[in-house]
């Protein structure tokens, strides 16, 4: 008899011991029922997305992500940034769940709203294993948002009323907008056409652009940090607005074709500017990134646009300022013979220091012309000052004549360089020299 109670008593206790264990499982399992996703978004492919602003495919590509979407005239095919759909899924991972109903008891998805909801997503992933998940949202009269997915078809959840409005993105919230592709620091070639303007085309070398077009300036050096400056405001170019509508576009000739080849690529990225028929508000782009036609002001456009002048190295003095030895200006009659000491400039002949010189050495090799140069002066000019600088043995290094002209514009004089062109430069150089060597009261008797 004793063991026969014992044996009740234990299996008493086990059986405790298993109800214990499975009412512990069951609110374990509970909880996790209860999670709006369970499913990490590992492996994504596709993305499909009704919601009130439209439907859309996001599809995986080799190159990253596309947006396949219809329109009313024809479907299209945009490129789409791949931290946007990195962001969209962690939307949707992170709607905050207010609570969640299970069982259905007021009757299936029909009494929640979400046998025919406002919004559907579709997400299919890679694992051939997986079945693709589906999302659904539904707002009732209340504006509380009703939300259920397929991995938990039992369930039914409840969202603040914005979850709807967070997720019902645009297809064009995804499409990456910029009108070039290339890497600022390896790109090899750049050209600009115009059917009725200056048309140019430089390559890089070692020592830096070069001209290969126009004709003229054949292998003459383009300006370097010119055309980093261009290429950076290409770089940033983005779509006004999707041409998602045909357009009468004048396709006859491109008013503006701007390439750039990268590294040893034999394909540049290219974006051509057509005119509009009555439409001189805007113009139509063709880039071979955006895939889909594009409009910018003409604003905009005009700001593409650089002349060969615009990127032409335009640097009037070339001179190794560390060499020069000797400073020697004539101003008005009044002559100045500048030494470089030990200790800095001196005037010839004197125990008088001057300062200043080394920069206006250094403002020499920063001139740049303004203006195309003149192989002939023109009468309304009046010679100003000479200057001639030479190294320690006495050689000549250059020789220049600055003057003075009222028919340029203000803040500009003229600047010759040994026997070569005369070039209109900023004015402000030679004023900083006149003040450092005044003409003398006696110079002219």
């Amino acid at each position: 008899m004793k063991r026969i109670f014992l044996a009740l008593i234990l299996a008493l206790v086990a059986a405790m011991a298993i109800g214990i264990s499975w009412h512990a499982t069951s609110q374990h399992q509970s909880i996790d029922r209860t999670r709006w996703l369970s499913r990490p978004f590992a492996g994504v492919t596709s993305i499909h997305v009704q919601s009130p602003v439209g439907s859309y495919m996001l599809n995986a590509v080799a190159s990253g992500w596309e947006a396949h979407v219809p329109g009313t005239s024809w479907n299209f095919v945009a490129r789409v940034l791949p931290e946007r759909v990195a962001d969209y899924l962690g939307r949707l991972e992170g709607l905050t769940l207010q609570r969640s109903v299970g069982g259905f008891d007021q009757g299936g998805l029909g009494a929640y709203g979400l046998d025919d909801p406002v919004f559907k997503v579709i997400i299919a992933f890679g694992d051939k294993d997986k079945n693709p998940l589906t999302i659904r949202l539904s707002a009732n009269d209340s504006g509380n948002v009703r939300g259920w997915n397929s991995d938990n078809p039992g369930l039914v959840y409840e969202f603040d009323a914005g979850a709807i409005e967070q997720l019902g993105l645009p297809a064009a919230w995804f499409f990456d907008t910029r009108v070039f592709n290339f890497d600022q620091e390896t790109v090899a070639k750049v050209q600009l056409v115009q059917p009725f303007g200056s048309s140019w085309l430089v390559e890089k070398r070692k020592e830096g652009y070069f001209f290969s077009l126009p004709g003229y300036l054949k292998d003459k050096p383009a300006s370097d940090s010119a055309l980093k400056l261009y290429l950076h405001s290409l770089a940033l170019l983005k779509a006004g607005a999707l041409a998602l509508e045909p357009m009468d576009v004048d396709k006859r000739m491109p008013a503006l074709t701007i390439r750039i080849w990268n590294g040893r690529s034999e394909t540049p990225s290219t974006v051509d500017f057509y005119t509009v028929n009555d439409r001189p508000d805007i113009y139509v782009g063709h880039s071979s990134w955006l895939k889909i036609p594009f409009t910018l002001d003409p604003q905009s456009v005009g700001q593409l646009v650089r002349s060969a002048f615009d990127v032409q190295g335009r640097t009037v003095v070339k001179l190794d300022i560390g060499i020069v030895a000797r400073f020697i200006v004539n101003h008005g009659g009044t002559e100045y013979v500048v030494e470089r000491g030990e200790t800095g400039w001196r005037i010839f002949g004197s125990n008088m220091d001057i300062s200043g010189i080394d920069m206006s050495l250094w403002r020499f090799t920063d001139l740049q012309f303004e203006a195309l140069p003149l192989n002939t002066l023109p009468e309304s000019a009046v010679e100003l000052m000479h200057c001639r600088l030479v190294d320690k043995s006495g050689e000549k290094l250059a020789a220049l004549i600055f003057y003075a002209d009222p028919k340029l514009p203000q803040g500009q004089c003229w600047l010759k360089n040994g026997g070569g062109m005369y070039y209109p430069v900023s004015s402000r150089l030679l004023k900083d020299l006149q003040g450092l060597f005044p003409v003398l009261a006696t110079a002219g008797s």
